[in-house]
């Protein structure tokens, strides 16, 4: 419509200019004298004479553009061809990656073949399709060598950089994927799934104080949920504090436990830890301080197993001694169902059925679990309570939940202690003080797996628990 318009437009005001020529009035007249001396006067009217020069101007236009169009020729032609050879380039990168996307190996080398003909000066795409369909025949270092070729290619280096990155990451070269994933950060340093890339191998290779700088990188991308972050932030700070001690850097230490302490105040981990480096130090008040202030913060059952390690040596073989101990720790929080428990056991060897039975009630007011019951019977054994009463507490038993402990959320796996790496596995940050759970069965685990891995689903991340 608009081009029609535009048509109708010049054609009208050609019209136009044509009728105002005639209309011109006058007369235009001029002459010459030939060599014999005769003279010639040309005269006619000043329309007729524009519009003639109207004309010898179309025409000469006209031409002038014939001959520049078959000058051209050859030139024309060339771009027709370059601009088909690329038409047809595309359009063998299309079907070589569709082929990538449905696994024929065949057709995906016979279409990079023909696009890396096809468009000899465009080394990004082609390359790209070149690696791909080398990577899907299993032709590895043909492969790595188109995705090093993209390299240099300005636009599509990354490219080339991911494709290195992914093969380092098959091939199980944590340092090579290491390189290739600070590389490609700096190509994109938004990317959150480059920084993650970046922070699971940092963590897999136990860089414990770079991988927190990406974990904050990833809390400003919003990238990570703020729980996970705080969670993980506690678990690569005193993984560093561990190796730092073991490296003689206490200092250093003793500087990330109190600061993840503050991030979580009475986390069992780093308040043992912390405890240690002060006994280290010969500093055995000071121990017992920092485990009465984490005792505060939250009852946390190992810290009662430690609260007992620590006892002193010369008390230690006191039973009665043992208990009053035990009671010490009692007076900062005596809502512990795992310390009411420990203190109830330690009256049962003490031969204090009265104080053990109260021990006990005050432990089943605040959780009941397998092992208080069983604790409870062992004291009716042992305070002559009767066989009835023993199989009582036996029964509740069998039917009551489990004893809290550290218990690797991926696979429900029970660990003595605390470690920022659940092994052999290898998962991070999944060690947590809970109650086994049916659906952490190994067995369970695997069958949920792989119906998650059916509907293409990906599971989320449990929320870290330092509750008791």
């Amino acid at each position: 419509m608009i081009k029609a318009f535009w048509f109708a437009l010049k054609v009208g005001l050609l019209v136009a200019l044509a009728v105002w020529i005639v209309d011109r009035n006058g007369t235009m007249q001029f002459g010459w004298v030939d060599q014999d001396g005769h003279d010639y006067l040309v005269k006619m009217e000043l329309g007729f004479f524009l519009l003639c020069i109207l004309g010898l101007v179309l025409v000469s236009i006209f031409v002038y553009q014939t001959m520049k169009t078959f000058i051209d020729l050859p030139k024309s032609y060339r771009r027709y061809s370059e601009v088909r050879a690329k038409q047809r380039g595309y359009e063998a990168l299309t079907k070589g990656l569709t082929a990538v996307a449905a696994g024929d190996a065949k057709a995906a080398k016979k279409q990079a073949d023909l696009a890396a003909g096809l468009l000899p000066e465009d080394g990004g795409l082609p390359l790209l399709l070149e690696a791909q369909a080398a990577r899907l025949e299993g032709r590895e270092d043909d492969a790595v060598k188109s995705f090093v070729a993209l390299l240099e290619h300005k636009d599509a280096g990354f490219l080339g950089v991911r494709g290195l990155l992914q093969s380092a990451l098959d091939n199980g070269d944590d340092e090579g994927a290491l390189v290739l994933a600070e590389r490609a950060l700096e190509l994109h340093p938004k990317q959150p799934w480059i920084l993650k890339i970046n922070y699971d191998l940092l963590i897999r290779m136990r860089k414990w104080y770079r991988a927190e700088k990406v974990l904050s990188r990833l809390e400003k991308q919003k990238a990570i949920e703020a729980e996970r972050a705080l969670s993980d932030r506690v678990a690569l700070l005193l993984a560093q504090a561990e190796d730092d001690v073991a490296e003689g850097y206490v200092s250093d230490a003793t500087q990330e436990v109190k600061r993840v302490l503050k991030l979580s105040p009475g986390f069992a981990p780093a308040t043992i830890l912390l405890a240690n480096i002060q006994k280290e130090q010969n500093n055995i008040k000071a121990a017992y301080k920092t485990v009465k202030k984490a005792w505060k913060s939250g009852t946390n059952g190992a810290l009662v197993t430690y609260w007992m390690e620590i006892m002193p040596e010369d008390e230690a073989g006191d039973k009665l001694k043992r208990l009053r101990w035990m009671e010490k720790l009692l007076k900062y929080n005596s809502h512990s169902p795992s310390g009411l428990r420990v203190a109830a056991e330690l009256a049962t060897e003490a031969g204090l059925w009265g104080e053990a039975r109260e021990y006990f009630k005050a432990a089943e007011e605040e959780g009941i679990s397998s092992a208080l019951y069983k604790s409870w019977a062992q004291l009716e054994e042992k305070s002559g309570g009767g066989e009835t009463a023993v199989k009582h507490w036996l029964s509740k038993a069998a039917d009551a939940p489990a004893t809290k402990s550290w218990i690797c959320q991926e696979t429900g796996r029970r660990y003595t202690h605390w470690a920022p790496v659940a092994e052999p596995h290898g998962s991070f940050n999944t060690i947590e003080w809970t109650r086994p759970k049916a659906e952490l069965d190994p067995v369970i685990m695997i069958e949920k797996k792989y119906k998650m891995n059916e509907a293409v689903l990906e599971a989320p991340e449990s929320p870290k628990d330092t509750a008791a």
